[in-house]
């Protein structure tokens, strides 16, 4: 038989074939045009998509409450049910009535100790909080004037003239009365007409907000004692429309979101707590002043990564300054030692690698969820950008592996170059070329698989010999 019969192509392409993978690649094309011209719709009406977004945020407010509620009760709930639903089983006659029941019970005393944080919150700690706050801004005057004398006192007298010019011409009293006016105008509060209206706006929205809430908790509890049966409706549903295959990615991919969330919010929410506390005692042992105050913005702040810690110590920096400048600095060298505790100790532990992302992915994250969605964007920015990366890494491992090429990331370090035939990858800066080459196991090559079939004759010819 001639030799070119003989070497014959291992995959041989049919007119279907081509057919395809060019109706794949007009499908590719068209969903890519598709979503450009919904990309550029949404930058060109983002101010009407935005307002469109709060509407609907304050028509859904109760089932969102509802939701985020469940979300912190649900801990508290899991605790309580695994610690007495053993108990209760083993001298139950019906146990799905049994687990019911557990349910509601453990559903009602998480959603009991969700509300008494907030009422304590509340009853104990807004009243200082406030109290505090009126405080200040009353002897505020006097207060900047003994930061002015303490001025003087360390520069001792070199600019005796000019602080004391800022004291006698009441420029303070200026810039306080700018302030003032400011936020007035910013809250449409310069006129007493204005003021009545603003007032009555928000009396509006307060008695709509605990109208919410009041069915936001109501939507809480269905939503706990009812959760598996939702989890499944989803799944079915799912499966009921998507091949099996593409479903399952989907399931895997929000039980890592799940996972993700819970292990960031919830562990900032305590973490957060632990630093308000530790704050607090600190402050009193230290006798600093407005430590209420002061624990209570370094704890909520927290809560945002990254910057959060920053952000909270510029206001309390400033109040206890005005109080007091030496403990003002003091308390700045408090903060900053108190967050690198937080940092490397407090928080890897509570936190652990819940998000599994880099320094510079946790950056970007805080930074357009902030600029997308304020304060909110800015805390679950981070979770949401690590369901991102774990979806994008999922992607890539699934299409090198199409490819029958390695999925492990460190073997593409310092790649310079693959062969599309052998498959072998040259290293960057490697003394030879041989030396530097890897060896995929994936394809083989038609050299390496000749060498394999003459190995094969002669070990087959000594056997027989």
């Amino acid at each position: 038989m001639p030799e070119e019969n003989q070497k014959k192509p291992e995959y041989q392409r049919t007119p279907r074939d081509d057919y395809r993978r060019y109706q794949g690649l007009m499908w590719t094309a068209i969903v890519a045009a598709v979503l450009i011209i919904i990309f550029y719709f949404c930058i060109l009406r983002y101010q009407g998509l935005i307002a469109a977004a709060n509407a609907l945020s304050l028509i859904f407010q109760p089932i969102i409450m509802g939701l985020v509620m469940a979300f912190l009760m649900n801990p508290i709930m899991k605790f309580v049910e695994n610690r007495s639903l053993p108990f209760f089983l083993k001298r139950s006659k019906n146990p799905k009535r049994t687990r019911q029941r557990i349910r509601g019970v453990a559903s009602v005393i998480s959603l009991l100790l969700l509300l008494g944080v907030v009422v304590l919150f509340f009853a104990v700690v807004a009243p200082i909080f406030v109290e505090t706050l009126n405080d200040l801004i009353k002897n505020i005057n006097e207060k900047v004037y003994n930061v002015l004398d303490w001025a003087n006192e360390i520069t001792q007298g070199r600019f005796e003239k000019e602080i004391m010019g800022a004291k006698d011409d009441k420029k303070i009293n200026d810039a306080i009365n700018t302030a003032v006016g400011f936020v007035r105008s910013y809250f449409d509060l310069s006129e007493q007409e204005q003021m009545v209206n603003t007032l009555a706006r928000w009396g509006f929205s307060l008695g709509r907000t605990v109208f919410n809430f009041l069915i936001g908790i109501v939507v809480s509890v269905y939503t706990l004692t009812s959760k598996e049966k939702f989890k499944s409706q989803i799944k079915k549903l799912l499966y009921g429309i998507f091949h099996p295959t593409w479903a399952n990615v989907m399931v895997r991919i929000g039980r890592k979101t799940d996972e993700v969330f819970y292990g960031f919010i919830i562990g900032k929410i305590i973490d957060s707590i632990i630093i308000g506390c530790i704050c607090y005692v600190s402050m009193l042992l230290m006798q600093m002043p407005y430590a209420v105050l002061c624990s209570v913005i370094i704890g909520v702040t927290n809560i945002i990564p990254v910057f959060g810690p920053y952000i909270g110590a510029v206001p309390t920096v400033i109040i206890i300054f005005v109080n007091n400048p030496m403990q003002g600095i003091y308390f700045l060298i408090f903060v900053l030692v108190l967050q690198q505790i937080d940092g490397n100790i407090i928080g890897p532990k509570i936190l652990g690698d819940s998000t599994g992302l880099s320094s510079f992915w946790v950056v970007l994250a805080i930074v357009v969820g902030g600029g997308l969605f304020s304060i909110p964007g800015m805390v679950i920015g981070v979770p949401m950008m690590s369901v991102i990366y774990y979806v994008c890494g999922e992607i890539a491992t699934y299409l090198v592996s199409k490819r029958k090429l390695p999925t492990e990331t460190d073997v593409y370090y310092n790649v310079e170059e693959v062969n599309p035939s052998t498959l072998e990858v040259v290293y960057k800066g490697a003394e030879s070329r041989k030396e530097s080459k890897y060896k995929f196991p994936g394809k083989k090559s038609k050299e390496s698989k000749k060498e394999e079939t003459l190995i094969s004759e002669e070990e087959q010819g000594e056997e027989e010999r």
